[in-house]
This record gives structure tokens, sequence and C-alpha cells, in this order.
């Protein structure tokens, strides 16, 4: 159970986001205490016209007259000071909220992706700064006044009932047009938004694969699909504004008919002898006075509902389940690798790309996977990386189950080259060291290791050169051996290289085959992907895959042997090592 199951209180606590909000309740209830000090000040226009009209008019008392003035301008001072107070305290309390819920909706958002493939997590820290600007916007600060509402009432109705009634009356009657509003627009907006979703994307794609667009004359074509979805949004966001226009403008008209019938209402009563001059125009600077919150949540309901639906998805990535572990710390892995029964595929996919995969890698060993494309390859490796989980079976590291291992303790202990290499905005240190703490030595140890340090330190700035966002500033070539460094960096006991020598020259398979060889040599597990002589030379042991499944498993000469048999028309002769997809002990 989560903490904001277990707070006392109330059961609106299980949304993670009420129980932060709860956290800061002393400061929450000081924000209300400064709004009912605001509202009862703000009786104050409508009292000093009160006794202006009705007392210095009728004495032509200008002691009178001075003394009500300097009396409303200290507490108009006040008034000033106490909303500037709250604000600055809402503020405070935006900032507070993101420093509490930041990096857990980061680790949440980052989590949505690993498991889910959703691209859902990627708006979240957008969805806590649209909580963050509600909370200090206009639409909170109405929120804030609408429940002193019925002190304007109260006072108007000591008035007269009349004025009290006719206000009445038109606080309900905006209250119904604001719903009415969302009624009409709800759908039309909403498919707004899948439109400029959709623009979104594409427009993202073109940005990200600029090159390849311009190479081969792709723009047309994809500037026409961002036209399409743009115009569908376009359309759709104008049929939802002309309906809230309608609606708006009938708002307006009845709001210009509700001053209209409250002064005229108070003339009526005044030329009746029933109320006072001075109460003619405190009752229509109440009755404004009073509907003022209203209308500023109707014309803030827009943001309404966007932080509702914000509010919705923070609560619901905030809301799943954890990954839970024993408390107990496992040694560092030695590297012994075992898979059982494994069916695996991309997230938030049903269909498996693995299928059946049992085997054993010893620790320490060297295995190169082969394959024909779409085999499985990359996929295999994402799961023994921990990137992909299974859908069926297990994967266990010295046996025990990968799942098992806080990913921040296993992390270090693993190193991982992806087919596509991304590195991270920062130096080519910080992208070695994985930006963790700097530590010279280990850093410069794997930059050996992987045979990449003259390289570097022939860069402009060396170690300290920016490698720009995705390694923008830095060939393939060099952001695949900086990224063969990353994986090394620490010595870990298991190394997973996707196609590590895909982008490399000759120098750079030489640096591959003296990395790999040191890894070897150092006892570390190495599972690599590779369809080059070279590579797949130094490996003690050959895995084939065909379509996601394991074809053949063994010694590399044994299955180098199959192989060869196999091409050239004769009955395969199956090493003996094949039998169960184990590898020798």
């Amino acid at each position: 159970m989560s903490q904001a199951q277990k707070t006392p209180g109330s059961t609106l606590l299980a949304s993670p986001l009420i129980a932060a909000l709860w956290e800061m309740r002393s400061t929450l209830v000081s924000v209300f205490a400064f709004s009912l000090v605001i509202n009862f000040l703000m009786l104050a226009p409508s009292l000093y016209s009160l006794q202006v009209y009705d007392r210095v008019l009728t004495s032509r008392n200008m002691t009178t007259l001075l003394m009500l003035s300097l009396i409303t301008l200290f507490l108009f001072g006040v008034l000033s000071l106490v909303e500037w107070s709250r604000s600055r305290i809402m503020v405070r309390v935006g900032v507070r909220l993101d420093h509490v819920l930041g990096k857990r909706l980061l680790a949440a958002a980052h989590r949505l992706n690993i498991d889910q493939g959703s691209s859902a997590g990627r708006s979240l820290l957008g969805d806590l700064a649209k909580i963050r600007y509600f909370l200090t916007g206009p639409a909170m600060l109405a929120a804030l006044d609408a429940p002193w509402v019925p002190i304007y009432f109260v006072v108007t109705m000591m008035l007269h009932p009349w004025l009290g009634l006719i206000a009445l009356v038109s606080a309900v009657i905006l209250s119904i047009l604001t719903y009415v509003t969302e009624l009409l627009t709800q759908h039309p907006l909403s498919r707004a938004n899948a439109h400029a979703h959709e623009a979104r994307k594409i427009s993202d794609v073109n940005q990200r694969n600029g090159e390849v667009v311009e190479a081969m004359g792709m723009l047309p074509a994809l500037t026409g699909r961002w036209q399409a979805a743009q115009d569908g949004h376009l359309y759709e966001q104008a049929r939802a504004s002309d309906r809230a226009a309608h609606v708006s403008s009938f708002t307006h008209f009845f709001r210009l008919l509700q001053q209209g019938l409250i002064l005229g209402a108070g003339a009526m009563l005044a030329v009746d002898g029933s109320l006072t001059p001075g109460g003619m125009i405190a009752g229509s600077i109440l009755a404004s006075r009073m509907m003022l919150p209203i209308e500023q949540l109707i014309a803030s309901w827009r943001q309404w509902i966007d932080a509702h639906e914000a509010w919705k998805r923070i609560d619901h990535a905030l809301s799943l389940p954890e990954p839970g572990f024993s408390g107990v710390k496992l040694p560092a892995p030695k590297g012994e690798i075992f898979l059982e029964n494994v069916y695996a595929g991309p997230p938030g996919s049903t269909t498996p790309t693995l299928k059946n995969i049992t085997l054993r890698i010893p620790a320490g060993a060297s295995v190169a996977v082969v394959g024909a494309s779409a085999a499985g390859k990359s996929s295999l490796l994402r799961v023994l990386a921990g990137v992909w989980k299974p859908l069926n079976g297990l994967v266990r590291i010295d046996g025990a189950d990968m799942q098992h291992w806080p990913r921040a303790d296993l992390g270090p202990h693993i190193g991982y080259l992806p087919q596509d290499v991304e590195l991270f905005d920062g130096t080519v240190a910080e992208n070695i060291c994985r930006h963790g703490e700097l530590n010279s030595e280990a850093i410069l140890a794997a930059a050996a290791a992987a045979g990449v340090d003259d390289i570097i330190r022939r860069l402009a700035q060396g170690y300290g050169t920016p490698v720009g966002s995705g390694g923008t500033f830095l060939s393939g070539g060099q952001r695949q051996r900086i990224g063969l460094a990353r994986a090394l960096y620490g010595t870990p006991a298991l190394v997973f290289l996707d196609e590590p020598n895909a982008n490399l020259d000759e120098a750079g398979e030489l640096a591959l085959d003296g990395a790999l060889k040191l890894a070897h040599e150092r006892g570390q597990t190495i599972v690599l992907v590779s369809h080059r002589p070279n590579a797949i030379r130094n490996c003690d042991l050959i895995l084939m895959l065909q379509d996601g499944q394991v074809a053949l498993f063994g010694p590399r000469d044994l299955v180098l042997q199959s192989l060869a048999n196999a091409s050239a028309k004769t009955l395969p002769q199956q090493p003996p090592a094949v039998e169960n997809g184990h590898a020798p002990q």
C-alpha cells in the first residue's frame, strides 16, 4: 500500500497529487485564510459607496468624508498586501510540488516508455508544468474566491431580498451556460488535440531525420501529411471555438442584462422608499463582485479541463505499481546468464519476436549471435540487458531472476552498446562515465580499453569536448567507439554489443578486436551481434537464431562446421553441445 493510501483522513489521498498537496496542508490553510480576509476586505468599496451616498451627501460633512476615505484607503492597502502574500505563497506551493514530484514523474515516464512502449510518459513533465501554472494562475485564484461568494450574497440580501434574488438567479444561469459550453466543445476539442498530436509527431520525425528527408526529396510528401493533420486540428478547433463563441456572446449579453436589472431594480426600490440611493449603488457593486469569481471560472474553464486531464495522467503514472525488491543487496554478478523458456517482444506488443529461448551462457564466455535479418538478434540483446521484459519465462543472472535486481544496483555491472548509438548532451568524459561522478582513472581506462583514447585526445577540447544532442557533433564511427568506451566503463561483468563494428573503419576494427580480447582476458561475459568474421573469430560460442528461435548454439568451431556442412548440402552433423540449447560446461 502506498504512502498516500496509508494517510488517514480521506480516501481522496489515494491520489498521489492530493497526497503531495496534503503534505503542504498548513500552507494551503493559510492561503484559504488569506482568501477569507481578501473577500471581507472586498466589501470596502460597497460600504464606502453606501456611507458616502447615505451619510456624506445628506450631511455634507467633509470630515466624515475624509475619515471614510482614509479608512477605505487603509483597507485597500491591506487588501493589496494580503493579495500579494497569497500570490507568493501559491507560487511557492507550485515550486514545492514540482520539487516533490518532478523526479518521480521523470522516473515514471521512463518506466512507461520501457515497460509499455508508451509515448504518454513524454508529456508528464509538461503536465506537471500545467498543474503548477494552474495553481498560480487566475483559474485557481477564482476558485479560492468562489467559496466566499455567499458573503456578498448575504450582504446583498441584507440590503434588499430582491437584489439578492436577482444576483442568485444570475449566478445559476451563468453556471448553466458554463456547463453548456463544456458539453458543446468537449468532443471537437478532443479530436482537435488528437490531430495536433499527429501533426507534432510528423514534425518531430521530419526534424530528427532532416538529412534523409533532404537527400531523398521526401519533404513534399511529409509536408502533405503534416498539412492534413494540421487541417484536421484547425477544423475541429474552429468548430469548438464557434460553439464557445455562441455561448460566450449570449453570456456577455446576459451579463449586461444582469447589471442593468440590478441597477434598475435598485432604482425602483429607491424610488419606492424601500432602499436608499447608497444601498442602490452598494447593491450594484456587491452583485458585480458576487458574479466576478463565477465569470472568472467561466473564462478559465479551458484551463480547468486541461488541468483535470493533466491531473489524471499524473495520478495514473504515479499510481502504477513499482517493482518490489526484497531489500537484500545481491552480490556483484560474476556473469553467468540463463534463459528459461523466454518469449519476448517490443513493449506494448503481445506478439513475441523471441520464442521459447532456453540456453545457458557461462560466466566469462564470449558469444557471437548470428542470423538473418529479423531473426531476433537485437531483441535478444535487449532482453539480456533488461531493456525488454520477457512476456513469459525468466532471465537469470548468477541464478537470480534479473527482475529481482534493482536497476541502480545491476546497471553498473552491465555494458550495453545498442545498434543505434545515442550519446547524451554533454562532454565526451561525461558520456563515458554514464553521466555519473567523473572518475578520471576509470574514464581513461575505459577509453584505452575501447582503443579510442588517441582519437579523444585529438578532439578540440579532448575529453571535455561537447558531443551535442545525440552526439551530432561527432562522426558515426566516433560515436560508436565512445559508446563502446561507455559500455566498458567500470569493467562490467556483462557486456552486450549490437553490431559494434557497423560504422568502424579498419583502425576501428582493430581497436574493437583488441577491446574484445582484453574483455575476454578479464573474464567479462560478452554477447555480441555481428556478421563480420573478425568479431566472430574471437568468440568461444556461436548462437544462431532463426525466426526468433535457437537454430544452433555451441562452440564456435562446431557451429561453423555445421553451417559449412549445411551450405554444402550435406547431412548436418549437430554438435553435441547443441542438445537442449546448452553450451558445454
